[in-house]
């Protein structure tokens, strides 16, 4: 399938017939290491990549399947119908990523709707260099870097032309900023045509249209807490790839404290019973059922011991960790910036004035 624009109609025309250049449609900064840049006219490839390609996703990309199902994600007010509040994040890697009552969406770049720019920065040229004249990403040959992007590309407009189905759904996006304001409900219904058709107006069958899509777009919605898991199994125990459980320590001690005390309140259900059963002849009499109390009598004593301890050791792990690290970010960013704000420098020390005694 080759690397083509997947519309061909400007949707970002204002009312009066105007439309802003290029580079107007661009974020007005960005981080690179913790640094603030303006971008230029055009950005850089790595600032593009950011802003479409799901690394993190794409590293567990065989594991996706704990995490959600490879169908289109539901309609905004389906999504308002389950209860889930929609979040506005820039964050790519967790575009329709939900959880605790909330799903996050990435609003749509103004740039990704230009077709300047799939031409200029999302079509791929590279040329077959293995005796076919096929292009990169067919078979025998890998994708490109622009030719990812631009499978990025298209997986993210799909989600959205599945989030985005009906007017009603069209009123939450744009209440939300999740589509840019010049696009009207008409506009987008041509672009949606347009994307599900080929550029001979055939429409696009599910095999046609997911074939040049990104593995994380072929999946639609994804469970925020599976991910987590993967990532922790997948990166260790310390990785916050899909951002941490707890956001404070506070949070962190009250969801644990919250576990032991349901989880002690099931123990002293069965203790009740058993203490009921012990009260009649028949299990009164079992050595069976004796030693069974007894060893859950004593495993109930310890276990809340042993839990709340073993939260302790991990809140303390925890806390030395995110010290250490702190610290260590602390050092690398002085170095960086070249300056040492923590030492008191020769310049700003306090003269002490000296008062004469009274009297």
């Amino acid at each position: 399938m080759a690397c083509s624009v997947p519309f061909h109609s400007d949707i970002l025309t204002n009312h009066d017939g105007s439309n802003a250049g290029l580079s107007d449609q661009f974020p007005a900064s960005f981080r690179v290491d913790d640094d603030l840049y303006a971008p230029h006219d055009i950005p850089d490839f790595k600032f593009i990549e950011a802003e479409l390609d799901p690394k993190q996703l794409h590293e567990i990309a065989h594991h996706l399947w704990l995490a959600g199902r490879p169908v289109p994600p539901r309609p905004l007010h389906q999504q308002m119908l389950l209860g889930r509040d929609i979040i506005v994040s820039e964050r790519i890697d967790i575009h329709c990523v939900w959880g605790q009552g909330r799903i996050y969406l990435k609003p749509i770049p103004r740039f990704l709707l230009n077709r300047a720019f799939w031409q200029q920065q999302l079509t791929c040229h590279c040329a077959s260099t293995v005796g076919t004249n096929r292009p990169c990403g067919d078979a025998f040959q890998t994708c490109c870097d622009r030719r990812h992007l631009a499978q990025c590309a298209r997986g993210f407009l799909l989600s959205f032309v599945a989030l985005v189905a009906r007017e009603s759904d069209y009123s939450i996006a744009l209440a939300k900023g999740l589509v840019p304001g010049e696009v009207t409900w008409v506009k987008w219904r041509r672009f949606v045509r347009e994307f599900l058709h080929d550029e001979s107006g055939g429409e696009l069958g599910p095999e046609r249209l997911y074939a040049d899509v990104a593995k994380r777009f072929i999946y639609g919605e994804l469970r925020i807490n599976r991910l987590r898991l993967i990532d922790k199994v997948c990166h260790g125990p310390f990785s916050s790839t899909f951002m941490s459980n707890w956001s404070s320590y506070g949070s962190f001690a009250r969801d644990n404290a919250a576990s032991i005390v349901a989880a002690t309140a099931w123990i002293l259900l069965i203790l009740s019973a058993m203490q009921v059963g012990l009260g009649t002849d028949r299990l009164g009499g079992s050595d069976a059922f004796q030693a069974a109390s007894w060893g859950f009598t004593v495993f109930s004593i310890l276990a809340p011991m042993g839990a709340v301890l073993f939260m302790l050791v991990i809140f303390a792990i925890v806390f030395w960790y995110n010290l250490v690290r702190t610290r260590k970010s602390e050092v690398l960013r002085a170095d960086r910036l070249g300056r040492q704000w923590r030492r008191k420098q020769p310049d700003e020390e306090v003269n002490m004035v000296v008062l004469p005694p009274k009297g």
